[in-house]
Formats: structure tokens, sequence, C-alpha cells
């Protein structure tokens, strides 16, 4: 099972000490050998888009973090999911980029972040799931 994650989120997780970083509760040293110690894990870095498996691409929106990243999750037919991570934390942040009412934290770098919303729109997902909301958006 891979676990794949952009070089530049890695990066900006990393930790003072150079080769640790703290993510979500967990601790990764500079291999990975830490958190992926289940069979049949490895550990890529990736640089730009990159479809992992069939069916399923993660895409780069940096903007919240330099290296932030989403999930297209495409099935048999043309319909496809956008697992959108942290690039909008709720559905209305996600239909009003141009919007200055933003929660905190939700851009690091707000032109970058608006290009990356505006990108994953153009995409027409048919679905989007959110991690800091419990509404899916359907097309």
């Amino acid at each position: 099972m891979p676990l794949e994650i952009r070089r530049l989120h890695l990066a900006s997780l990393q930790g003072v000490d150079g080769r640790r970083w703290p993510v979500h509760g967990f601790v990764v040293t500079h291999d990975g050998g830490d958190w992926f110690g289940f069979m049949d894990a490895r550990f890529e870095l990736l640089d730009g888009d990159a479809e992992v498996l069939p069916g399923l691409e993660v895409i780069a929106t940096p903007g919240h973090t330099a290296g932030h990243q989403c999930v297209l999750v495409r099935g048999d037919g043309e319909a496809f999911d956008l697992l959108i991570g942290d690039a909008a934390y709720t559905p209305r942040v996600y239909a009003e980029p141009a919007s200055d009412r933003l929660p905190s934290g939700q851009a690091s770098d707000l032109p970058t972040w608006r290009d990356s919303l505006r990108r994953i729109q153009s995409l027409g997902p048919d679905r989007v799931h959110f991690c800091h909301h419990t509404d899916v958006i359907h097309r």
C-alpha cells in the first residue's frame, strides 16, 4: 500500500532537528520508518501531480501550505470525487474563493491558494468531500 506525500508538504512539516516531522499526531523519521510499519507499505515523495494507482490521483494544490495536495478518485465511469484536504475548510469557502471572509489558517499564500481553488473547481468534480465539514457538494 503506497502512502504518497508531496515533497514540499513534508519539507514544510520538518522538525527543528532536520529529521523528524510531526504529522497529525505521528512522528515521521527521515525515512518514514516510524510511520509506515505495516505490511507492503511504502513511502514515496512526489513532486507535482501524479497518478498513484489506477483511478487515484494526487494533485498539487498549494496555498493552504506550499505542499498541499488533494486527491481525485475516479470510478469506472466519468464521474469522480475530490478529497479536498485543507484546500477549503467548508463548502462556502470552496464556492467563494474570492471572499475576504476566510477562516483563520485557510491560506498561507492567498493568491496561490485562490489559483489552486480555481484549478480544482475547473476540473468539475462530481462530489467534493471536506476534512473540516460533513457536507458533500454534489454537482
